[in-house]
């Protein structure tokens, strides 16, 4: 038995339905919670997951967000997968769509995640943008479009940089938390590593003015990471 959970804002019930249709081929139940009524409030979805994974019912498990959606392609792989027997998680690359184009390239490409497995294989810990534990053998999906969940992240800018704003604070508190602290030489060498390695390391100028744009606003995100951690503590 396959089970898909997804877990959304009230304000996202458009995009939950295009993933809901996604999978009604695919599932042999679909649990659909609400952020803030069936699973706590959260501003980001690591610390919910282990709940949602508990709501399941099915030995095997895709966990989805609202804005992605799994292609035919895609369902039939993970099907012939959990019927093979021989793997416990799988890693499925994530085709990014952001303003309407397919960011192929400044390191949002192949984007792995863990989103198929077995249920009591993995596990998420309350950091944003963690990577889950996994028990077991992981199966890593070929980095192909047929096998990408596909992700409409972010329709227009505006909601981009309010996102990127929300998710800076998280990951600041995280830091600190984590015992880490500002400090100038990260000030400055975060973001223009953080450019350098998309734009240049990952072809980000293979995606034109996109890449130029969102490598420049992703340098920008870390450095309000560092000045949220100034603000923190000062």
């Amino acid at each position: 038995m396959i089970s898909v959970a997804i877990a959304a804002l009230p304000e996202e019930e458009k995009k939950l339905e295009g993933a809901v249709t996604s999978v009604k081929n695919f599932a042999d139940e679909v649990v659909v919670l609400q952020i803030g009524k069936d699973v706590p409030n959260t501003p980001y979805v690591e610390t919910i997951r282990n709940k949602m994974i508990e709501k399941c019912k099915g030995d095997w498990i895709l966990i989805l967000d609202p804005d992605e959606r799994i292609t035919e392609s895609l369902s039939i792989k993970l099907k012939e997968i959990s019927n093979q027997g021989m793997f416990d998680a799988v890693n499925i690359p994530r085709k990014n769509i952001f303003f309407g184009h397919w960011i192929a390239h400044s390191n949002w490409w192949p984007d792995r995640q863990v989103r198929f497995f077995k249920k009591g294989n993995v596990i998420w810990d309350s950091q944003i943008h963690s990577y889950p534990k996994v028990t077991g053998k992981l199966h890593n999906l070929p980095a192909k479009e047929e096998f990408a969940i596909e992700h409409y992240g972010y329709d227009n800018i505006s909601e981009f940089i309010g996102r990127q704003n929300r998710y800076s604070g998280i990951e600041a508190v995280n830091r600190l938390e984590k015992g880490e602290r500002f400090s100038l030489l990260n000030f400055f060498w975060w973001p223009h590593r953080e450019f350098l390695v998309r734009y240049i390391k990952h072809l980000g100028f293979l995606d034109g003015f996109y890449g130029f744009a969102l490598s420049f606003l992703m340098a920008i995100y870390k450095v309000t990471v560092q000045v949220k951690m100034w603000e923190v503590k000062k």
